[in-house]
């Protein structure tokens, strides 16, 4: 590009009556053309495209309670084991996570309580709140019974944590 674009601009007879500051514009104006030729030419040959943008994908609502009791505190998690793809989101507070843009597939569903707040030097560390509401086997993908399948459009899901006790 530089090599099509530079003899355009700037042509060496000029050096002789060229004073520097013509020079280092000349030269400026030369690296910014080649630049967006450069960036024009990336976003041609596919550099700026997100691999798997592509694929169809779904939104997905999730309702994860306790018997009749919403968990509003924690984490869901989406996994499909075969193509290593998920997606997750916080508990709100009548027990819902909502996702977006989750690819078309089969997924494992996990609930974790939610992350612990970082420690502040100096202060003693926050009383760790146990989630019992929270059973261990749906903590684990390879232990969780919750499976569901994204399609396209809206998809909307409910578990209840009492039944993989």
């Amino acid at each position: 590009i530089y090599l099509i674009i530079n003899p355009l601009l700037f042509r060496p007879e000029d050096m002789k009556t060229t004073t520097p500051q013509t020079a280092s514009r000349s030269l400026l104006q030369t690296l910014v053309i080649s630049g967006c030729a450069l960036l024009f030419l990336l976003e041609l040959s596919g550099c700026s495209r997100v691999p798997g943008a592509e694929k169809p994908r779904g939104s997905v609502t999730i309702q994860i309670t306790n018997g009749t009791e919403p968990v509003t505190e924690g984490q869901v998690d989406l996994v499909n084991e075969q193509t290593g793809e998920g997606g997750g989101g916080a508990l709100n507070g009548d027990g819902t996570a909502s996702l977006e843009m989750v690819a078309l597939g089969s997924y494992t569903v996990t609930v974790n309580p939610p992350p612990q707040e970082p420690l502040v030097p100096g202060q003693a560390p926050p009383e760790v709140k146990s989630y019992e509401n929270i059973p261990p086997q749906v903590r684990q993908i390879k232990t969780s019974p919750f499976k569901l399948e994204v399609k396209l459009g809206a998809n909307e899901f409910a578990f209840d944590l009492k039944q993989a006790e």
